[in-house]
């Protein structure tokens, strides 16, 4: 025992690190039960139809990414999958970004920008632009992020208001995040929003949800985990989880050897 409690910690660095990269490359699967918030949001994407459009608002910072970007990631890949078009926009400077790799992707994928899906790029003002876009999307976005104008593209055929979606998903590290959603377009367009924030936003959004002003709703990495499970397309997220489930098994672990070692010893001094 006395050898276990004088263990070189490089030795325990190391294995936490095995014990976290190897879910990371080779995913084990760990079962986990998908929340109400997460099943719900899952059905209101499933239930589009090919050719219907949704909105997807990408609003994280790249602080908050890796919370939020796996939520956005499975719920595109399942758009896109069921054909539903997809346009995306952005209230915060870097989501921009996230919402161009996204597009990359899906061109990866073969699909054909302006008909399947579009990214109309950034606007500044948070909940005014968000009000203006509301009700007038071409005169807030007379140009998409590529410098198309926006009226003649394919996908923004019928599309005018944001009541003109048949779905809505917004997708938050702060400030703008549902709460802005709600006050601008749910309460006066009445289409369906959904969204996905960071850990700690869960709960403070719950009540929008248990009020049904938002269908459904995604709360950090392990909701991104669980719409993948949904999807029954485990991914990035669900590794993560395993990755971040055995990362505590082996903390955990280490405390409980560690604390076996300093007993032992304890009892033996206290015989000597």
């Amino acid at each position: 025992m006395r050898a276990l409690g004088n263990v070189d910690r490089r030795i325990l660095y190391v294995v936490l690190i095995l014990a976290v990269l190897y879910p990371l490359m080779r995913p084990l699967g760990l079962p986990f039960r998908v929340s109400d918030w997460t099943l719900n949001f899952y059905k209101a994407v499933d239930k589009l139809q090919a050719g219907e459009t949704m909105l997807m608002s990408i609003d994280y910072s790249v602080s908050g990414g890796p919370d939020v970007h796996p939520q956005a990631l499975a719920v595109v890949k399942h758009a896109l999958g069921k054909k539903v078009k997809v346009v995306f926009v952005a209230f915060v400077t870097e989501g921009v970004e996230f919402a161009n790799q996204m597009v990359a992707a899906a061109e990866k994928d073969g699909l054909k920008y302006g008909e399947d899906f579009a990214n109309l790029g950034f606007v500044p003002g948070v909940e005014v632009a968000i009000s203006a876009f509301a009700q007038d999307i071409l005169k807030v976005y007379p140009k998409d992020a590529r410098g198309n104008v926006t009226a003649d593209l394919p996908i923004m055929k019928g599309i005018k208001t944001a009541g003109d979606f048949k779905l809505i998903t917004e997708f938050a590290t702060g400030i703008p995040g549902p709460a802005e959603w709600i006050r601008q377009v749910q309460t006066r367009y009445k289409v369906p929003i959904a969204c996905g924030v960071v850990t700690v936003m869960g709960p403070q959004n719950e009540p929008y949800y248990q009020s049904g002003q938002l269908v459904g709703l995604l709360s950090g990495l392990r909701s991104a985990a669980e719409y993948e499970v949904a999807m029954k397309m485990p991914g990035a997220a669900t590794a993560a989880m395993d990755a971040q489930s055995m990362g505590h098994v082996a903390i955990v672990l280490f405390v409980v050897l560690g604390n076996i070692a300093y007993l032992s010893e304890k009892g033996k001094k206290g015989r000597r």
